[in-house]
């Protein structure tokens, strides 16, 4: 099965079985077997037809002069896969762009359509793949040109600004940076970035956050010797960041309650120096056993995975010098890297708040007095970030906002309680972090 075969079949995956990006296209590969080149092309292939797929569509609807609803999955795939490297893939003749395409109709149940895909390519190809963007509205431009949807970007406008909301959606097409946390336990940074560079790896030290690396050119990251033997995690700056904001100690009681796949649990436990107790939880057992796959392979004992609903007080668990938060969320901060999200629902997006409450509210049930409150999410939406910790406070004045750690105000260049970072500033993911301490007794007497 060739590159594009296998992007067709990863595309049709995600479509008619509403699969993440990620697991489709690795089931995929772990059944088909391609050689590295195969993987590459079908990889960048793939990712770029799901980053582009609005304005491909845009383009089908425009020469078959019908919504693309209105195609079967199969035909919609294979146009947009020649579209993405009409316009997209440079080095690509043209020919084998528009012949491919029609190849894999012919290969499927759908190869009566052969003809409707080779004519709408050859004519997208007459006229020389030019894409006529939308006059008029400031918004519908913007969504054909970065292919986001009209509402992400109103609701963007909204919260921050329209030209916040343009930036974001430009910001969120190409390949996000890749960022290793090291494992403090077993190694120093220096060590850690010199095995990788032996491996091959281009590596980079982040200017602002202490033990993560960038890195470039890893090939397959499980089969790097500093990722078996447990020097490195791959985790992203924003979230190294939050983990950094627990501020957790040594011999410290500290709640994870939206743990898997664990990697914040793990920074975690690396900065309490693997001394203390740390317990991880997820409501399913699957991911469950993620947390402690990953705690085994960085050699870290303090951590212990356990089922657990989030949204439920457990008064066996006693309470903790330290509970961290990061709630399910739209992921609207993470587009960049999981580029389906933007075709979630309004109602959808609409139905997080409310859980985030009730976690957060969870949450501080198990926090002891004097101890902290860490809520995040990998949002960029008001509703689920700043209206969420704003209810919190209000509700609970037993709670107030606790400044972050140093390390955490150097990295995002204030001290403060709470902080929305952006990919257009920092070149973090989109991520928000509050922070919040539990008064002492003697504090809420003083009332």
């Amino acid at each position: 099965m060739n590159a594009r075969k296998l992007a067709w079949t990863a595309l049709l995956k995600v479509e008619k079985e509403k699969s993440y990006s990620n697991l489709a296209l690795d089931a995929l590969f772990q059944a088909r077997t391609p050689d590295s080149r195969e993987k590459q092309q079908a990889t960048a292939l793939f990712y770029g037809v799901l980053e582009r797929k609005l304005t491909l569509d845009f383009i089908v609807e425009k020469y078959a002069r019908k919504k693309v609803s209105a195609l079967d999955a199969e035909v919609t795939a294979a146009l947009e896969i020649g579209l993405y490297q009409l316009l997209y893939q440079p080095s690509v003749p043209s020919s084998a762009a528009v012949n491919e395409s029609v190849e894999l109709i012919k290969q499927s149940r759908k190869r009566g359509a052969a003809g409707f895909v080779n004519g709408i390519l050859r004519n997208f190809l007459r006229d020389g793949c030019k894409v006529t963007l939308p006059q008029g509205d400031p918004l519908r431009r913007a969504s054909v040109e970065f292919s986001m949807p009209v509402e992400i970007l109103r609701r963007w406008e909204k919260d921050y600004s329209r030209e916040t909301a343009l930036s974001l959606a430009e910001a969120c097409l190409g390949r996000p940076p890749l960022h290793a946390r090291v494992n403090t336990l077993r190694c120093t940074q220096e060590e850690a970035a010199a095995l990788l560079e032996s491996e091959g790896v281009k590596v980079a030290v982040h200017p602002l956050l202490p033990g993560c690396l960038t890195l470039e050119d890893t090939g397959s990251i499980g089969k790097l010797k500093a990722f078996r033997e447990g020097m490195v995690s791959i985790q992203d700056s924003a979230s190294q960041l939050c983990a950094w904001a627990v501020g957790a100690q040594k011999g410290e009681r500290v709640f994870d309650l939206c743990a898997a796949p664990g990697s914040k649990s793990f920074t975690v436990a690396q900065l309490m120096e693997n001394c203390g107790e740390l317990l991880a939880f997820d409501i399913h057992p699957a991911r469950v056993d993620l947390i402690r796959q990953g705690a085994k392979r960085l050699g870290i004992s303090c951590i212990h995975g356990a089922e657990g609903d989030a949204s439920a007080y457990n008064p066996k668990l006693g309470s903790a010098d330290r509970v961290l938060c990061d709630v399910p969320c739209s992921g609207l901060g993470i587009i960049r890297r999981k580029p389906e999200i933007r075709w979630k629902s309004p109602a959808e997006l609409d139905a997080l708040p409310p859980l985030q409450r009730k976690i957060l509210e969870n949450g501080a049930r198990y926090v002891k007095p004097g101890g902290t409150l860490v809520y995040s999410t990998c949002a960029l939406s008001r509703a689920e970030n700043e209206d969420v910790a704003d209810v919190f406070l209000e509700n609970h004045p037993d709670f107030e906002p606790e400044p972050f750690p140093q390390v955490v105000a150097d990295a995002i260049g204030k001290s403060c309680c709470r902080a929305t970072l952006m990919p257009v500033s920092g070149g973090w993911d989109g991520f928000f972090i509050a922070r919040f301490r539990r008064k002492t007794a003697a504090e809420e007497g003083k009332k």
